[in-house]
């Protein structure tokens, strides 16, 4: 599984696809927010695979008829989930870096980390919908291509506070970079739901030892 882990920029993909239905009315979007809303409780409360569409509808006080008015299937549910605490996760660093700004950049790397973990502690549904094997190619695919693009950015941002990567492919170094707290974050929370304190120090550390061997600042006269 991907993740989503940017320096400075708070934009993401858009996973949404036709499986999912643009609501046109209020009502329409109220009846989506409770779906989600329960659907997500159900998720944190028993095993995904259990979580039916007929649990989803019994739960909501709605038919099953009108889960499928706005999405194709349960997987189609599960994925929006994940794409409205995903976009709460955005907004989430955004604060952050905004509060960070003037502070070493490896402080801004382990604020990244620490919204993270208090998003997978925090947001409903999401820490065991993302770790499972139940989103769709549709959004796992989605996620993959926004974990390029923040790959790309953050070289870019980098540069922005004068810091260079000494590497013949620097975006590599960005891509290795998003994986080690994807896969960090993956033990410390499979491990424990609330994250394994030891797993989180150890994802700062091998960060912080990781990108110190490419960082080195810019020279002024090669700034552009």
């Amino acid at each position: 599984m991907t993740t989503v882990v940017p320096i400075g920029s708070g934009d993401g993909t858009d996973t949404r696809s036709a499986r999912r239905r643009a609501p046109r009315q209020e009502r329409s979007r109220e009846r989506i927010t409770t779906i989600l809303d329960v659907t997500a409780a159900l998720v944190d409360a028993i095993d995904p695979d259990l979580v039916t569409t007929t649990l989803i509808a019994e739960r909501a006080g709605i038919s099953v008829g009108s889960i499928y008015t706005y999405f194709e299937d349960r997987s189609a549910v599960f994925d929006a989930v994940v794409e409205r605490s995903i976009t709460v996760l955005y907004d989430t660093v955004g604060q952050a870096r905004a509060g960070g700004t003037g502070l070493p950049w490896i402080d801004g790397c382990f604020a990244v980390v620490d919204c993270l973990v208090e998003h997978y502690r925090t947001q409903p549904g999401f820490r065991r919908l993302w770790f499972s094997p139940h989103l769709s190619p549709v959004m796992i695919d989605a996620m993959r291509r926004s974990d390029e693009m923040q790959a790309h950015r953050l070289v870019e941002q980098l540069h922005d506070r004068g810091i260079r990567l000494e590497s013949p492919d620097p975006v590599s170094v960005m891509r290795m970079y998003v994986g080690i707290i994807d896969k960090g974050l993956e033990l410390a929370f499979r491990a424990d739901p609330n994250g394994e304190p030891s797993a989180i120090a150890e994802t700062k550390q091998v960060i912080r030892h990781y990108l110190e061997a490419y960082m080195r600042p810019i020279d002024e006269g090669d700034r552009r």
